[in-house]
């Protein structure tokens, strides 16, 4: 096997879109034990240092539904306002496993490096969030990948110092 294009971390997460993030966390609770999960409001506008969506400036507004299983977490994602991935996502297919995301440890360099496959960012983000009870900076990239790999997409999330 030859030198793969880049080396991702692990999983950090999954994400579903739903059209009601609580209602899915509380089946998932009832149902197979899972949570506490952690409700969160995202105004990207407000929130993040810079959002594009297709390269261009976006606002959009998200409710988040998060069960964390030690450094693994489940993303619930309600959009609530503002046209994404995730809106896109549910256009076509519905609500469902909408995202896979690995760690990366140079957000900026990987996405050099993926331009030779063709592969660049459809999102592209960075805020300062709690996660699991700590203060952290995030740079998220959500990549064309749905067409490549059977319908979902990669997304590769760098934790910044």
């Amino acid at each position: 096997m030859s030198e793969p294009v880049i080396k991702v971390g692990r999983v950090s997460h999954v994400g579903i879109s739903v059209k009601d993030c609580e209602k899915t966390a509380e089946f998932l609770g009832r149902v197979f034990g899972l949570g506490p999960f952690d409700i969160q409001e995202y105004d990207m506008g407000n929130l993040a240092e810079y959002y594009l969506v297709d390269g261009k400036p976006a606002k959009p507004k998200f409710k988040a539904a998060l069960y964390y299983d030690g450094d693994f977490f489940l993303e619930i994602l309600e959009v609530q306002e503002g046209d994404t991935v995730h809106t896109r996502f549910m256009k076509k297919k519905g609500e469902g496993l909408q995202h896979l995301c690995f760690l990366v440890s140079d957000t900026k360099a990987a996405l050099e490096k993926l331009k030779t496959e063709g592969i660049e960012p459809v999102i592209d983000y960075q805020f300062v969030t709690n996660q699991n009870g700590r203060k952290v900076r995030i740079h998220e990239v959500y990549l064309n990948t749905e067409e490549m790999i059977g319908g979902t997409t990669i997304k590769l999330m760098e934790y910044i110092p």
